[in-house]
């Protein structure tokens, strides 16, 4: 590959020209914005660049900073917007290829009007992550940036990646800065670097694009991956679900989120009030606030103290400029002869009372605290009151060995304590408040709101993205009332566009009847043929519960019955599957090891099939070094071969481990056998979480006749016109339940709704 390079700016006529015919005299072109702002619907293109063969390219300009200000640009009195919009024009009868095209493709379509996204080829950024799932590594801060792929694969592509990338960060953070510019991470004024550096800059993340794309081509088709990437699944679903939803956002209830931030923030004044004034009731935590305060403000004759002590007893001193007393010679000889003068001239508090010691300390304190004897957000605060003042036994310690004051100690004090239990819901109301309803309204467009998709953010091919973080709802007896009330109403913040309405699918059951699939078990099938309650099932099996029927309709139902049993078997029915041995299933439900195996094994002996599957799988890992879902995406796992040709099955040995920490030392053998453990449960827990990834992602593709505005876990919520409702419902279900076969039906009831919540 080419290490010659041709970096053209675009300044001239003639260059235009060359510029047009470079891009018609190719089809498969690697294209790249820049931009002033990471918003495509309020930034501006600052320029373009194309590359067509490894080691050329052209950048155009269409702004420069001049005179301080961001300007439109002109070559020979014409308009570079104007000359860009019909160079970008031409790429729609091409293919077109880039690095995060999402991004430069709602730029486009924004700032231009040109719909680039139909003419996508493929995106590096995704390319990477079908043949290589963990980019660059998950120790880099960014494992699939471009550069940090292109640094991965340096050798392959013909570059010194490494060396150039430096320089060039190096060049052009110079240049921002002596124009006046910032190089910090949040303001990066990438377009006040000089034109040439610029230009530079830009074509080689396009070079660098194209050259990735060539190698990681030869990859795909070598593993097999052409069809799965280009036509099955991952192209297809970035270009007709990824980045319509990206491009699309949700419309917000402004009022209703408005009307919650006021109510919420009464609701926190109250239970804040109720925590204080219920802890001010105990003598120990009086004393408490009475010892810090002192500490914190030392009776002092020249400091914070003695400014709040003349206050207090109304003496009269002079303020400085700055609006303080003056506390010098001269004043304190005008104070009346007595103990409170001899305190200034001397320094010792014995002079004074302990009633206005204490007095003046803790109104320093309380007025270093906003107004309050304590901070009930500071964990330190708290924890000395829960545990010096009030004597409760503390749960765990920090690293530092300290007592740790958190959430599980809150909850399992909650209740004998009623300060704590309005504690955890002032808490729960905290986190409801800041993470949804002030996130919203800080980050609301015009009364939408833009969710991110990341196709490219988990190795199952699952979506990563901030819909995803939606509380689920509550139901009655999850939480306390209050905060059941505002967590649902979170997703009623979410409405369709007028005249519109939602249509909101879920896959019932989707992951437990995935694994029921994969695993082969006709004890597993059974539950969803007979429409039995999963958990139950597991319980029953498990622990050969026989008294007990899985049935709903059934007297007996476990879940009626006992439902701590049920309970308890969520705990491990799908976790066993993933790998969880009795050690961590003992640590989650409070049981023995010896306990804990009894599960483990009565699981796996009452779904035979299910157990070999399982060693087919880690045995399949072990030879091959990768495992695959049933829809073909792959899953590398290179280590659990190595080490099992190098360890074998030893690394389970006790006495080995020991033999390896001699040899290694503790952490790095601890890390060889955590690499092994952790590859051979991935490759079940792979093929489950991936099948189900690629159930949700290939029906949002065949929805496209409706706009999908979101996707969350099994969830998806497509919007229509209101008077198509009921026809979109039946072919939204249809599409979910019948896209992908499986050996058990699929479920996805459809509700038509006004908002998020109110589907499911």
């Amino acid at each position: 590959m080419s290490t010659q390079k041709s970096y053209v700016l675009v300044d001239s006529l003639e260059k235009i020209k060359d510029l047009a015919k470079y891009v018609l005299e190719s089809n498969l072109i690697s294209f790249d914005t820049e931009t002033n702002s990471l918003n495509p619907r309020t930034g501006k293109i600052i320029g373009f660049s194309v590359s067509t063969s490894p080691g050329s390219g052209y950048y155009l300009p269409t702004m420069v900073f001049e005179n301080d200000e961001l300007k439109d640009h002109q070559i020979h009195g014409e308009l570079c917007h104007d000359i860009a919009k019909k160079i970008i024009q031409l790429l729609t009868s091409k293919s077109i290829i880039g690095h995060n095209l999402s991004f430069d493709c709602r730029f486009v379509k924004c700032f231009y009007g040109i719909d680039l996204t139909p003419y996508i080829h493929a995106d590096t950024m995704l390319m990477v992550h079908t043949v290589k799932e963990e980019g660059a590594g998950f120790g880099s801060n960014s494992p699939f940036a471009l550069k940090e792929i292109a640094k991965m694969v340096q050798e392959e592509i013909g570059l010194d990646v490494e060396k150039e990338a430096n320089e060039e960060q190096i060049e052009l953070k110079a240049s921002i800065k002596k124009n006046g510019g910032s190089t910090s991470k949040d303001n990066y004024e990438i377009y006040k670097a000089d034109l040439e550096i610029l230009a530079k800059y830009a074509i080689a993340d396009t070079d660098l694009a194209l050259r990735i794309f060539y190698y990681f081509s030869t990859i795909l088709e070598k593993e097999g991956l052409v069809k799965f990437f280009y036509e099955d699944e991952v192209m297809p679903l970035y270009k007709e679900v990824t980045i319509p939803m990206e491009e699309c956002g949700v419309r917000l209830d402004m009022p209703l989120i408005t009307e919650a931030k006021t109510k919420i923030a009464e609701d926190l004044k109250k239970y804040h009030n109720i925590v204080i004034e219920a802890l001010l009731e105990k003598q120990a935590v009086r004393t408490w606030i009475v010892y810090k305060a002192m500490e914190a403000y030392p009776p002092n004759s020249k400091g914070t103290f003695a400014q709040e002590l003349i206050d207090e007893l109304k003496l009269e001193f002079p303020r400085s400029a700055s609006g303080k007393y003056s506390i010098n010679a001269n004043s304190v000889a005008n104070l009346p002869d007595g103990d409170v003068k001899n305190f200034f001239l001397t320094g010792d508090e014995k002079l004074l009372s302990e009633d206005v010691i204490i007095k003046v300390c803790v109104k320093l304190w309380k007025d270093n605290n906003n107004g309050s004897y304590f901070n009930i957000q500071s964990k330190d605060h708290m924890g000395e009151i829960a545990f010096a003042a009030l004597g409760i036994k503390p749960l765990s310690s920090t690293k530092t060995g300290k007592p740790q004051f958190d959430d599980d100690l809150i909850q399992s004090i909650a209740d004998k304590h009623p300060w704590a239990k309005s504690l955890r819901i002032y808490n729960k109301l905290l986190k409801i408040k800041s993470t949804y309803i002030d996130r919203f309204l800080e980050n609301e467009e015009l009364g939408n709101y833009y969710f991110y998709y990341k196709q490219h953010a988990t190795v199952s091919g699952r979506y990563g993205s901030d819909a995803q973080q939606l509380p689920r709802p509550k139901e009655e007896g999850d939480d306390d009332p209050i905060v059941i009330e505002y967590n649902n109403m979170i997703r009623a913040f979410f409405v369709p566009k007028e005249g519109n309405i939602f249509i909101d699918c879920d896959y019932e059951s989707l992951e437990p009847k995935v694994f029921s699939h994969v695993s082969g078990d006709d004890g597993l099938k059974d539950i969803f043929r007979n429409n039995w309650d999963f958990y139950s099932t597991i319980a029953i099996k498990t622990e050969k519960l026989d008294q007990y029927s899985p049935d709903k309709k059934s007297p007996n139902f476990l879940k009626k019955v006992a439902p701590q049993l049920r309970n308890k078997a969520k705990s491990y029915s799908l976790g066993i599957p993933y790998g969880m041995g009795a050690y961590a299933l003992g640590m989650t439900i409070g049981v023995t090891k010896k306990e804990a195996q009894k599960l483990v094994d009565g699981y796996l002996n009452g779904f035979p099939e299910l157990k070999k599957w399982m060693e087919q799988s880690k045995q399949k890992a072990k030879d091959s070094g990768y495992i695959t879902s049933q829809v073909g995406r792959i899953r590398h796992l290179p280590k659990v071969k190595k080490l099992h040709e190098v360890f074998g099955e030893s690394l389970f040995d006790w006495e080995f481990k020991k033999q390896l920490e001699y040899k290694y030392g503790k952490d790095k053998a601890k890390g060889i056998v955590r690499d092994y453990v952790n590859g051979l449960n991935n490759s079940m827990n792979f093929q489950i979480q991936s099948l189900a990834a690629s159930i949700v992602n290939r029906s949002a593709i065949k929805n496209i006749r409706g706009q999908v505005i979101a996707q969350i876990h099994d969830q998806l919520v497509m919007e229509v016109e209101e008077s198509k409702a009921e026809e979109a419902a039946k072919i939204v279900q249809d599409k979910m339940e019948n896209t992908t076969k499986l050996s058990i039906e699929l479920v996805a009831p459809p509700a038509i709704a006004k908002n998020l919540r109110d589907g499911h």
